[in-house]
């Protein structure tokens, strides 16, 4: 994946963030990304939102429902 900042910084941030999260840039790709977050507030906002969505999504998948959200949840369900 070659990383060109140059023409639209912010749209190429977007473009690299997951692979970014996933550690799957190599080390001058991740350099350039970072570079960007530390030089755009709005980039290093979207950033932190992902990071921490990821966070809360790990730890949502590991905790037990309690029977009363469980029974809440499935009252939502419409039918197919």
């Amino acid at each position: 994946m070659a990383l060109s900042f140059e023409a639209d910084p912010c749209a190429k941030c977007e473009e690299v963030l997951q692979p970014y999260l996933d550690r799957e840039l190599s080390d001058a790709e991740r350099a350039e990304a970072e570079k960007h977050l530390d030089e755009c507030s709005y980039c290093r906002k979207r950033y932190r939102f992902e990071a921490e969505l990821r966070r809360f999504v790990r730890q949502a998948a590991v905790e037990e429902m309690t029977p009363d959200l469980k029974a809440k949840l499935a009252a939502l369900r419409t039918p197919l």
